[in-house]
C-alpha cells in the first residue's frame, strides 16, 4: 500500500530525461553562430531537472551526465588538442574532456543544494531569486579553466549584451534569466497539476525586469554607436595574420634550422602592404616572433638583436609608424642557464611589445603574460613540463601589476590569449585608466578548424562592452578581427590553415575611431555583483528555511 503511495507520487523517470535532451540544445548558445534561443530550452529543463529530479543525488547525477555530454562537445578541441599536443591516445582524451564538463558543472552542483533547500520548506522562491541563485553559483571560480555562463550564449544579441557595461557577463546572464526563468513559473501554472504553487504575478515581475533591462540595452546600443560614428580621431591599424600555424611555430620555436624564414618573410611582405596602405600601427599576433629578445638590455640591444636575426625590415618600416607585436622576451640576459631533463633553450616570457616609431633608438615597451595556457604553456599538478609539452624551454609566467602601453598620448590595453576571457584579468591589466584601445594578441592555431578560435573571439567580445574600448585582435591563423566598444565585429579574416593559405600573408586594415569616455560602471566596480548575488541569494534561502512550511492535511 504505502509502494504505491510512494508510486504514485513519484515523477516518472522519462520525463527528467526528456528535459535533460532539451537541456543538451544549450549547447547551440556556443557554436560558431552562437544563438541566444538555445539557451531557453536550456535554463527551463535545467530547472525542471533540478526541481521534479527524485533525490537531491539523482539531480546531481544527471547534472554531471549533461556536463560530460554539453560542455564535453561545446570544448571537443580539448581532445584535439591533448592529442596533438600531448600525445594522448583518442579514448583517453575524450574522456579527460569529459571529466572536464563534469567538473565544470560544480556550479550547478551548489545551485542544486541551495535551489531544494528552499523547495523543501515547501515554498516556491521567487523568480527573481532563482535568476539572482543561478548568476550567483556561475560565477564560482576555480574549476572550470573556459567559462561556461549564461550570458555567454547572448553575445550577438546586441541590446543583452550592453548589460556588460554594468555587471560584466553576470549583468549578462542577469538580464537574460529574468526572461527566461518566468517562463518556467507560467508554464507550471497552466499544466502542473499542482498550479497553485507557481508564482505568476511574480514572474511578471521578473520578467518587467528583463524587459527594462533589454530595453535599456537597445537604448545604450544606439547612443554608444552614435558617438563612435560621430568621433573626430582615428587610428588606422593593419593586423597581419601571417597564417603560420602551430607545427611551423613550434618547430622555429625549438631552433631547427629554416623554420623560423616561414614566419619572418610572411610578416615583412604583410607589414609592408600595411605599411603601403597607410597604416599608423601595425600588429602582429602572439608569438610572432619566436626568437627570445633581449629586451631587458633596453631599445638599442633589442632593435639590433632583431636586426641581426631577420627582422631589419622592422626598424625600415619602423621610422614613421609604431609595432605592437607577440615576441618572446628572454628570462635573463646570460645565453646560456643551467636546465633539468631535456630543457635546453632559455627560459622565456610571452610578451607584447610595443615599438614606438623611430630609428635604432626607438623606445620598445612591454607587457608580459600573466595567465599561462594549462596543458600548453605549463603542465599543472606538478606534471614534468619536458615529458608533455613540446617546447624546448620553460615559460614564465609575468607578475600581476602592470601598467598599459601608450601610443600618441593613448592608452592600449594588450592581452594575450587565453588572457582575454578574464574579465576580471583585463580590468587590472587597465590599471584604473579607461583604455582607448583594447588589443587581443592570441594563438589559436593549436585547436585547428574547430569552434575554439569563435569561441574564443565571442567570450573575448564582451570586454569592449565592459570597457566601452575598440579592440584589435591579431591572431596568427584567425581569427583576426576588429570589434567595436558595443562588441560587434566590423572586419574579420577568418581561418587560415589551408595549405594554399599557409605562409601567404592577410592584411586586415580599419580606421579604429577613438571615443574619449571615462570608466564603466564594471571597470570601477566589476568584482561587486557576483558578491552582491550571492549576499542576496543566501538572503533568499534564509528568508525560506524561516518561513514556516504549509499545513497539510
Amino acid at each position: 500500500m504505502n509502494s504505491a503511495s510512494d508510486s504514485a507520487s513519484t515523477p516518472a523517470r522519462w520525463p527528467t530525461y526528456l528535459l535533460l535532451l532539451c537541456m543538451l540544445l544549450w549547447v547551440g548558445a556556443f557554436t560558431r553562430d552562437p544563438m541566444v534561443l538555445a539557451t531557453v530550452p536550456g535554463v527551463l529543463g535545467f530547472i525542471a531537472v533540478v526541481e521534479r529530479a527524485r533525490t537531491t543525488k539523482q539531480a546531481f547525477l544527471i547534472l554531471s551526465l549533461f556536463g560530460a555530454i554539453a560542455i564535453g562537445t561545446g570544448y571537443s578541441w580539448l581532445a584535439d588538442t591533448m592529442q596533438l599536443f600531448g600525445g594522448l591516445a583518442p579514448i583517453p582524451s575524450y574522456l579527460a574532456t569529459a571529466l572536464f564538463g563534469v567538473l565544470g558543472m560544480a556550479h550547478g552542483w551548489v545551485f542544486i543544494f541551495v535551489y531544494r533547500a528552499m523547495l523543501a520548506r515547501g515554498n516556491r522562491p521567487h523568480p527573481m531569486s532563482t535568476a539572482i541563485l543561478i548568476c550567483a553559483v556561475e560565477s564560482i571560480p576555480g574549476i572550470r579553466f573556459f567559462p561556461w555562463m549564461v550570458g555567454h550564449g547572448a553575445v550577438n544579441n546586441a541590446p543583452l549584451v550592453q548589460n556588460a557595461e554594468w555587471g560584466g557577463v553576470s549583468g549578462v546572464s542577469f538580464a537574460l534569466l529574468c526572461l527566461i526563468v518566468p517562463f518556467y513559473e507560467w508554464i507550471r501554472w497552466a499544466f502542473a497539476s499542482t498550479r497553485t504553487t507557481a508564482r505568476p504575478k511574480a514572474a511578471l515581475l521578473t520578467f518587467a525586469v528583463g524587459v527594462g533591462l533589454y530595453g535599456w540595452g537597445m537604448w545604450r546600443y544606439a547612443d554608444v554607436n552614435d558617438a563612435v560614428r560621430e568621433a573626430e580621431q582615428t587610428l588606422r591599424v593593419g593586423i597581419v595574420q601571417a597564417n603560420v600555424g602551430s607545427v611551423d611555430k613550434r618547430a622555429a620555436e625549438n631552433g631547427v634550422v629554416n623554420k623560423d624564414v616561414l614566419a619572418r618573410r610572411a610578416y615583412e611582405r604583410g607589414s609592408r602592404e600595411a605599411a603601403d596602405k597607410g597604416a599608423e600601427l601595425i600588429v602582429w599576433p602572439e608569438t610572432a616572433v619566436t626568437l627570445p629578445v633581449p629586451f631587458s638590455l633596453g631599445p638599442r640591444q633589442a632593435d639590433g638583436y632583431l636586426a641581426n636575426n631577420g627582422y631589419r625590415f622592422i626598424r625600415e618600416l619602423g621610422q614613421e609608424r609604431a609595432f605592437l607585436c607577440g615576441m618572446y622576451e628572454r628570462y635573463n640576459t646570460r645565453r646560456t642557464q643551467p636546465m633539468d631533463g631535456r630543457r635546453r633553450g632559455v627560459d622565456r616570457y610571452n610578451t607584447a611589445a610595443l615599438r614606438q616609431p623611430g630609428g635604432i633608438d626607438a623606445e620598445w615597451t612591454t607587457v608580459r603574460k600573466v595567465y599561462l595556457i594549462p596543458f600548453g604553456e605549463y603542465m599543472p599538478f606538478g606534471l614534468p613540463e619536458e615529458q608533455f609539452l613540446p617546447q624546448n624551454f620553460k615559460m614564465r609566467a609575468g607578475e600581476g601589476g602592470q601598467k598599459p602601453l601608450y601610443y600618441r598620448e593613448r592608452t592600449l590595453v594588450p592581452f594575450l590569449c587565453y588572457e582575454g576571457i578574464l574579465p576580471d584579468h583585463v580590468r587590472e591589466a587597465c590599471a584604473g585608466e579607461a583604455p582607448d584601445i583594447l588589443v587581443s594578441l592570441t594563438n589559436d592555431s593549436w585547436f585547428g578548424d574547430t569552434w575554439e578560435p569563435w569561441q574564443h573571439l565571442n567570450f573575448t567580445r564582451f570586454r569592449c562592452v565592459e570597457h566601452r574600448a575598440p579592440m584589435v585582435r591579431a591572431t596568427n591563423t584567425g581569427i583576426s578581427a576588429f570589434v567595436t566598444p558595443s562588441g560587434d565585429v566590423v572586419k574579420m579574416l577568418g581561418l587560415g590553415l589551408t595549405d594554399e593559405k599557409r605562409g601567404n600573408p592577410e592584411v586586415l586594415m580599419h580606421d579604429v575611431r577613438l571615443v574619449d569616455h571615462g570608466r564603466t560602471i564594471y571597470a570601477s566596480f566589476g568584482y561587486m555583483l557576483p558578491y552582491a548575488l550571492w549576499v542576496l541569494a543566501l538572503l533568499g534561502l534564509l528568508a525560506a528555511l524561516a518561513k514556516p512550511p504549509p499545513i497539510t492535511e
